[in-house]
């Protein structure tokens, strides 16, 4: 049972509070406190609920905190005092390290921030230089908080408090409109009738106040890891006044908080309950759920589904139909805790989590829908194993059919059905010689996207014949790739490695010095490596995060762990300019510990070479960081235990294996874009994978673009990022580029001070202009791609790449990880020369790479360059092999089938027959697209639990609308199928008088059970059904019964 409360629980007990006064409620960090504050919100509608978050600027760090961090808390604090004037209910939702802060005093947010409104008489000039006043800068393109342009007629402005910007129209002096618009786009969705311009600055810290002035008279309640938060981040500010005297300011101290709560009424929140089951995870949710609610109200408790809006509507028809009960629509907790004892109720409240409290089970639309569900209306969870999908099928896509071969997606056409029979859908695939087949949708499963453009392929013949041969040869060989794979696996399991678990007091101390709130992923990836190293086997997990999510602190703590173990750790980066900057974070972090941390690479003097070398083989060098000379030759370890490996992708075969194997085989590998290889053995298990798919919280999507070269729009980059007070990348592929690219740059930005850097210049020297770059030295830094792996500029936001179709995917993703790694958005710009002509492929490439400005898009372009690429034989070097004959999708399929077989499982791939009568399909007046058709129809081919159908019919529900009888059909026919599968049933035929079941091999039942009797190898079912839909719903009922 988890020692923590879920955010639910929390909500529960603080509605309890609010009830009878104000409350302050503390959580450890702002993920848990916004979820707080999203459920306690839901649970008492009437009350303001308001969740103030703290300065993102960091102790000592001389940059201001965001302007969407000063507008999210300056917006919240004023709501506060106008709840608090009006005699409103108010519950203040904030985080320890929040509380370790002073704030102006209450009455310095009395002033009303500016409001626009349609038909308001307006002055577009004098308003935005109001706005300027109040904090707004001066921006040509607006598309970040605390930004403000005026152009002509129009101002687009992004309000600080706002989750997106606004463009206000006025003509005669007065608003004739006032739109949201897409940040990336810059276009408007929709409109709105005013907009209130929260504050970009805060008030003065005059006479400055703890955090609980802000609500005289509350409860307090405080999360005791909040008040760990809250100590730590003393310690931490402690620490920067030590290093620059007077950045303590604003700092609340320990004895001026504990003197602001004397008198206050604290609450101490009571254990966790024992949650629900994650119904989710077994073969028929609906059915656990029923079973435990039942329980639920023999005991005279109420039940209530918690969830979002839409997976309420989803979830509350099956529930009560599962029940045989009506609904109570609550819209407030009271609502729920006030029904009559075994009631079943709704709630829109944002959980992830189902729980107990007295006399209530609250179960969450996640506990029955999985990752699938939402918490609310505006963000779903995706889990790490969904970025890797790479099934997506379309129109005019290369496909593999399994038994057909290699063809082309053209579309659907309808099925041919016996006469008086609705049809269904199937997809038509072209092969050479423009034969056709249609593949039933039930069957799609069966097609596996091959991955490349249809000229770049030869397809296969309708008869098959060429397939199949080449079928066979493929199977013996994925048959022997799955044995060596194993045969490693097995080598691995053998082997024994030192359990690795230091003094707990000290690696807590270490944790500590993390100046950041570790994400949810993170925190997931750091225990997976804690239990790793203290299982006593060998550890070798893959890291994967895109760049800037955190990887470097799951490295710190792994070797952190190993160092206060007493052992030593040696961490290899593939760059001389990323391991000075991991030295850095790793003295810096290490510091007070009494581990000694060395570097070694190209870079050391002989002197210090001979210095690092002594202190390893000695035992008093703990850490050591450098290049692949940390494997090189004379370099002997006294008591190796942990080898890092960072960048992976950059290091060459011979090389990783050096490192791999010269400790006592421990390995962590960090990698952003990692190669398709190292991909392919993770998903196939040989290695263990943790995913950090969580941005941290300042983290915003980079801007991608690409285009033809144009020297004006080049010039406007690079001086707006100055303008902003940031610097700028130029990254050309080759040192040839190096010197016309300059000349163009001293005639483009004369104005800008330029630095230089290439393979080719003395290694220190560009050690030198890195460093002094990094730390906020010149305007612009033209280098080559040697700035790819790791350099961390916080200032540099605007990347332009030239010439950069002659970069690969991962290459270019890498080196857009280089900028917007503050709080402000990054841009690049993919140039290409406009006299040059570019392959299509190639553009394809590029514009994979604009789609993927999302957050996280590492694993989404890995998987495409997998795609693209192939992986190559796993056991062999080449990046190509057996998967270009099938396509990556079907090679990792039948590679995964033959690993489970070459361990001893059975997987026996089948479908069960429905002969019902009925077939469903999605109509082209309910999904117009005949791409997403098909795209759905894949994707529902592919689902293989009950659960991922539950999960796909609300989703289908969400994007377009109540579902049609024909699609209600479509998905309870699929859910059959998946039903009679776990009860071993291969087929099903079903006429006006009896069902008729044709057991599988496996099927185990007594048949009796089910009010079934055996005759002629099969099972009948004597009902007579006319309604074919009733048919089919009696098959669901029966099967459902059966499976569970």
């Amino acid at each position: 049972m988890s020692e923590t409360l879920s955010v639910g629980e929390v909500a529960v007990h603080l509605t309890e509070a609010l009830l009878k006064g104000d409350v302050l409620f503390l959580a450890p960090d702002e993920a848990r406190a916004a979820a707080v504050e999203r459920a306690l919100a839901a649970a008492v509608p009437e009350a303001t609920v308001v969740f103030a978050p703290g300065s993102d600027a960091l102790p000592g760090d001389g940059a201001p905190a965001s302007p969407a961090n000063v507008g999210q808390r300056v917006a919240a604090l004023r709501r506060l005092r106008v709840a608090m004037a009006d005699e409103r209910r108010v519950a203040l939702v904030s985080t320890g390290e929040a509380a370790a802060r002073l704030y102006p005093p209450p009455p310095a947010f009395d002033t009303a921030p500016p409001v626009v409104a349609v038909g308001q008489e307006i002055n577009l000039a004098a308003f935005a230089e109001k706005l300027v006043e109040i904090g707004y800068i001066h921006d040509e393109r607006v598309d970040e908080p605390g930004e403000v342009a005026l152009r002509g007629q129009v101002i687009d402005i992004f309000p600080a408090d706002a989750g997106q910007p606004y463009r206000i129209e006025a003509q005669d002096g007065r608003v004739t409109w006032l739109r949201p618009y897409d940040p990336a786009s810059q276009l408007t969705v929709g409109e709105a009738e005013s907009l209130e311009m929260g504050r970009v600055t805060e008030p003065e810290l005059d006479d400055a106040v703890p955090l609980l002035d802000h609500v005289p008279g509350a409860v307090v309640v405080i999360e005791p890891s909040a008040n760990k938060r809250r100590v730590r981040f003393l310690a931490l500010a402690a620490d920067a006044e030590r290093q620059r005297p007077g950045s303590g300011r604003g700092v609340c101290q320990n004895a001026r908080w504990i003197e602001a709560l004397i008198g206050r009424e604290t609450l101490t929140l009571p254990e966790p309950g024992e949650p629900p089951a994650r119904f989710v995870e077994s073969r028929t949710p609906m059915r656990g759920f029923a079973k435990v609610a039942r329980a639920a109200f023999a005991d005279g408790d109420r039940v209530v589904l918690v969830g979002s809006p839409r997976d309420l509507r989803f979830l509350k028809r099956r529930a009560a139909k599962v029940l045989s009960c009506n609904v109570v629509e609550a819209d407030s907790w009271p609502v729920v805790a006030a029904a009559p004892p075994g009631s079943l109720a709704t709630l829109a409240m944002p959980v992830d989590r189902g729980f107990r409290v007295d006399g209530v089970l609250a179960v969450a639309a996640a506990d029955l829908l999985g990752s699938r569900a939402k918490l609310d209306d505006s963000q779903s969870v995706a889990s790490g194993a969904e970025l890797f999908d790479l099934g997506d099928i379309r129109v005019g896509d290369v496909v593999v059919h399994e038994d057909h071969g290699i063809g082309v997606v053209e579309g659907l056409a309808p099925l041919p059905v016996t006469e008086g029979e609705p049809a269904g859908d199937g997809i038509q695939l072209r092969y050479a010689e423009d034969g056709r087949r249609l593949v039933p949708v039930a069957e799609a499963d069966r097609v596996w996207r091959y991955g490349a453009d249809e000229e770049a392929v030869t397809l296969d013949r309708l008869d098959g014949s060429s397939w199949q041969k080449r079928r066979g040869a493929i199977n013996e060989a994925v048959e022997e790739s799955a044995k060596a794979l194993l045969a490693l696996t097995a080598e691995r399991e053998k082997r024994a490695a030192a359990v690795i678990e230091p003094d707990p007091a000290a690696y807590e101390r270490f944790a500590s010095g993390f100046p950041f709130i570790e994400t949810p992923d993170q925190a997931k990836a750091i225990t997976a490596v804690r239990d790793d190293l203290a299982s006593g086997k060998p550890m070798d997990r893959l890291v994967i995060g895109d760049v800037g999510y955190g990887k470097t602190e799951v490295a710190l703590r792994a070797a952190a762990l190993a160092a206060l173990a007493g052992r030593q750790v040696a961490v290899a980066a593939p760059t001389t300019v990323l391991a000075r900057q991991h030295l850095e974070s790793f003295t810096k972090r290490f510091e007070g510990t009494g581990i000694r941390v060395a570097g070694l690479s190209r870079l050391s003097t002989a002197a210090e070479k001979k210095a690092v070398k002594a202190g390893l083989a000695d035992g008093s060098v703990g850490v050591v960081i450098g290049t692949g000379a940390v494997a090189g030759k004379g370099v002997v370890y006294k008591d190796l235990a942990l080898v890092v490996i960072d960048e992976e992708q950059r290091f060459g075969a011979a090389d990783k294996n050096r490192l791999r194997t010269m400790g006592e085989g421990h390995v962590l590998t960090l990698s952003a874009t990692p190669i398709p290889r190292t991909l392919q053995t993770a998903l196939v298990g040989l290695q263990q994978l943790s995913v950090i798919a969580t941005p941290p919280a300042r983290r915003q999507p980079i801007r991608t673009a690409v285009l033809a070269f144009d020297a004006q729009v080049l010039r406007t980059a690079l001086l707006r990022e100055r303008s902003r007070g940031g610097q700028s990348f130029v990254v050309v592929p080759r040192i040839e580029d190096m010197d016309s690219l300059a000349e163009r740059l001293g005639k483009l930005v004369p104005e800008l001070k330029i630095f230089e850097a290439h393979g080719k210049m003395p290694a220190q020297d560009i050690d030198d202009v890195m460093v002094r770059f990094g730390t906020g030295e010149g305007d612009v830094l033209l280098a080559t791609n040697i700035i790819e792996a790791g350099l961390d500029v916080p200032r540099a936001n605007t990347m332009i790449v030239w010439r950069a179709d002659r970069f690969g995917l991962s290459q270019l993703h890498q080196l857009r990880g280089r900028v917007g790694r503050g709080s402000r958005r990054g841009q690049v710009l993919l140039v290409t020369d406009s006299e040059a002509e570019i392959a299509p492929r190639t553009l394809t490439r590029l514009r994979t790479l604009q789609a993927f400005d999302r957050l996280g898009a590492g694993f989404a372009i890995s998987a495409r360059d997998l795609d693209m690429r192939g992986a190559g034989d796993l056991l062999g070097e080449a990046q190509a092999g057996h998967m270009k004959l099938i396509g990556i999708d079907l090679y990792q399929h039948l590679l995964e089938i033959a690993v489970r077989r070459t361990r001893g499982e059975e997987v026996e791939r089948w479908t069960a027959q429905l002969n019902l009568g009925v077939h469903g399909r999605l109509p082209e007046d309910w999904v117009p697209e005949e791409e997403l058709r098909v795209t759905l129809y894949a994707r529902l081919a592919r689902i293989d639990s009950v659960g991922g159908m539950d999960g796909f019919e609300a989703e289908l529900e969400d994007r377009f609308g109540e579902l049609p009888d024909e699609v209600q059909t479509l998905i309870a026919l699929a859910r059959a199928r998946l039903l009679a599968r776990s009860a071993g049933i291969r087929r099903i035929d079903a006429g006006p008088a009896a069902l008729a079941l044709t057991p599988d091999a496996s099927f185990a039942g007594d048949p009796a059970t089910f009010g079934l009797t055996e005759k002629n190898s099969r099972l009948l079912l004597a009902e007579a059904i006319d309604d074919p839909m009733q048919r089919l719903h009696r098959v669901e009922a029966l099967l459902s019964e059966m499976a569970s």
